[in-house]
């Protein structure tokens, strides 16, 4: 089985390691000093869940040289999916599976809008990831769950028999908009609260309002989905505030708010971008979303 990865950041980055030890045709795509590291040092992994690995796998910069593929993991930030998925669609025939694994709840409906060939697999992943000054990828934590949609038949077989090894606990969704929004309410909050405030768990729920407004941005994201026809739990929004509050590790912060501190391309619009401009064309007021939004908007647009 041929296997490409695309965007070898935290997520490319495990998924490639992980799958670089079972399985032999692996292809990563990096560019520039990504690209020479993988080569001259190799794919480096420091697991809590998976261990440490080092893969040689083949690395390339030109997709398009790779041939047809049988599966290809989509890795990068979703402002670059769609140059992405350009790039590999001389990589896709009409069996070729295209698992996108971005935030958010739209970038399969990317993918389906740009790619004339292939299956897109939905699919969601819970881990804590984050790629190294040096390459290597970090995960913390004693998890990496994967949820892929259990409706496509063969295709969902064999894309769960690819993964079910040691390293990620994978399993089937009766309804994967649900596993993908429960994640994306998730993120939601937790991305846009702290960097709002340029901060950590603790330092946004230390704050006299930081609380009230985390549950608040839940309930904004939670009113979206359930708009939208999505068969969310009616205790969905209790669930994840006391399982966010109650987090024993609250000295950490998010990838956005990583990204808006160091005045990085980040994904404010895949979160409360995609809220307020969707909130809009349905009618519904999410006024502390839409607070948060443009503030961070204007302050990363003045960087």
């Amino acid at each position: 089985m041929k296997i490409m990865v695309t965007g070898i950041g935290g997520i490319g980055g495990y998924m490639a390691s992980f799958l670089c030890a079972y399985y032999d045709n692996v292809t990563l795509i990096a560019r520039r000093k990504r690209k020479e590291s993988l080569i001259e040092k190799g794919l480096i992994l420091h697991s809590d869940f998976f261990g440490e690995h080092v893969a040689h796998p083949a690395v390339t910069d030109n997709p398009s040289s790779c041939g047809i593929q049988d599966v290809i993991f989509v890795c990068v930030k979703n402002y670059s999916l769609p140059a992405a998925l350009q790039a590999v669609i001389p990589c896709i025939d009409d069996h070729t599976m295209v698992v996108c694994m971005q935030n958010g709840v739209d970038h399969s409906e990317v993918a389906r809008s740009i790619l004339p060939k292939g299956k897109i697999m939905d699919s969601t992943i819970y881990i804590n990831t984050e790629a190294q000054d040096d390459f290597s990828i970090r995960q913390s934590g004693a998890f990496a769950r994967m949820y892929i949609s259990g409706s496509e038949g063969e295709y969902s077989k064999t894309l769960h028999d690819l993964l079910d090894h040691p390293g990620l606990k994978v399993r089937y969704a009766d309804d994967i908009r649900v596993e993908v929004w429960n994640k994306f309410i998730t993120n939601c909050a937790i991305n846009v609260i702290t960097a709002y405030y340029e901060d950590t768990f603790a330092g946004v729920f230390a704050r006299p309002q930081g609380k009230e407004e985390f549950h608040t941005l839940l309930h904004e994201a939670y009113t979206i989905g359930k708009a939208q026809g999505v068969n969310l739990a009616d205790d969905l929004v209790d669930t994840i505030y006391h399982r966010v509050i109650g987090q024993k590790n609250q000295n950490v912060t998010s990838s956005l708010a990583h990204d808006v501190m160091a005045r990085r391309p980040n994904e404010l619009e895949t979160f409360s971008g995609y809220l307020v401009k969707t909130a809009a064309k349905l009618g519904i007021d999410i006024p502390l979303s839409k607070k948060f939004y443009e503030a961070l908007k204007e302050r990363t647009s003045s960087k």
